[in-house]
């Protein structure tokens, strides 16, 4: 923590002196009036320092939340204590928080509107504390944090303030998770059921209907004409699911040239979430490789998996993906998941495709 007096009209050095001055000249004129009123200034300036001097050691402050991390748009209650251990109360004690910039976390300030800045104004009691709720939305994906939090503190007679300033270290984390794009938004139905143009499902094995289900616009082929007609409304067929159903996404984020990143780049890491969260809930083994690499874990890449945990586990990934990290080259990118990617897993690619006469056996689900 770094102490530092604000500087005021009252307590600056100019006015003190200029005080001074007709402190001696008014005493030499023997206009005791004025003589008083100037030493009970300076008395009142010598109490707020001491005021100022003892309650700024006891003051102290904590950050709550009751949540891990938060979607983009995603209002986050967040909680901050003042604590003020001295037997004297605190009036007007100022909290200032700023984020590092309106593109990553803002606040909702008291005229109900985002902001970058928050100012909080509080009184404390002696020995007490004071809780404040601070609502929190992240903007965009990633993990955030403050970039400047303060507190000034006043003295009753509002002549002087110290600002006291804390280390980043402190500050607390948000994460923001990406959004999961609704299934509606995404067109997937080219995997799940077969698309219009396609004469088979990549995953149902349509020799074996097993009952009906409400329609969801698949293929005509798939309407259940007969069951259609018989409830008044467009039944679809429903079929057994093709065991052992295996996918890879591949997520590239890198543009036609080399190391150019494409500008679309949130919204692919939104589709790829989506992507993932459709087949695993459809029960589908999926692993994500992201063209995204750290000096730790290499490139990036959540294992096959089904269940909620690895959903879980593979939105947090993918939030650690920034602008500033290292990504490789489209076809540095492709020789290396082709190479590894299970034989029985089908490639799905996000973003910039590979060249399809050096890699076969792959699906583009987003240009």
């Amino acid at each position: 923590m770094i102490v530092a007096k604000e500087k005021t009209y009252f307590s600056s050095p100019i006015t003190l002196s200029f005080l001074a001055v007709l402190f001696f000249v008014f005493n030499f004129l023997e206009s005791y009036t004025f003589v008083v009123l100037i030493a009970f200034f300076f008395s009142l300036i010598l109490l707020s320092f001491l005021y100022l001097k003892t309650v700024h050691r006891k003051v102290s402050w904590t950050f709550k939340k009751y949540s891990l991390s938060s979607s983009v748009d995603d209002w986050e209650e967040c909680f901050i204590e003042i604590t003020n251990d001295s037997m004297l109360p605190l009036f007007n004690l100022e909290v200032r928080i700023e984020s590092e910039n309106d593109k990553n976390i803002v606040f909702l300030n008291s005229t109900n509107m985002e902001s970058s800045m928050k100012k909080i104004i509080v009184d404390v009691q002696p020995k007490s504390k004071k809780t404040v709720k601070v609502l929190i939305k992240g903007k965009s994906r990633g993990h955030h944090s403050w970039s400047n939090f303060e507190i000034f503190i006043k003295d009753p007679f509002q002549l002087q303030a110290f600002r006291l300033e804390y280390s980043r270290k402190i500050f607390p984390t948000f994460i923001v998770l990406p959004r999961i794009l609704k299934i509606n938004e995404i067109k997937l139905k080219a995997i799940i059921h077969g698309a219009r143009m396609t004469n088979h499902s990549f995953y149902m094995d349509e020799t074996k209907i097993i009952g009906t289900k409400n329609y969801e616009n698949e293929s005509f082929r798939h309407i259940h004409w007969l069951a259609t007609a018989k409830e008044n409304k467009v039944v679809a067929k429903k079929y057994e699911k093709v065991n052992g159903n295996e996918y890879s996404i591949f997520l590239n984020l890198v543009g036609n040239l080399s190391f150019q990143l494409r500008h679309d780049m949130e919204e692919l890491i939104e589709y790829a979430v989506a992507a993932y969260h459709v087949l695993s809930k459809e029960g589908c083994k999926v692993e994500l490789v992201v063209n995204y690499t750290t000096l730790e874990e290499g490139v990036l890449k959540v294992d096959s998996h089904s269940s909620r945990s690895q959903l879980k586990k593979m939105i947090e990934t993918v939030t650690l993906i920034n602008t500033n990290g290292i990504f490789l080259s489209t076809i540095s990118f492709y020789n290396y998941v082709f190479r590894l990617k299970d034989r029985n897993s089908l490639a799905l690619v996000i973003g910039t495709p590979p060249d399809p006469t050096l890699f076969k056996d792959w699906f583009q689900i987003k240009q």
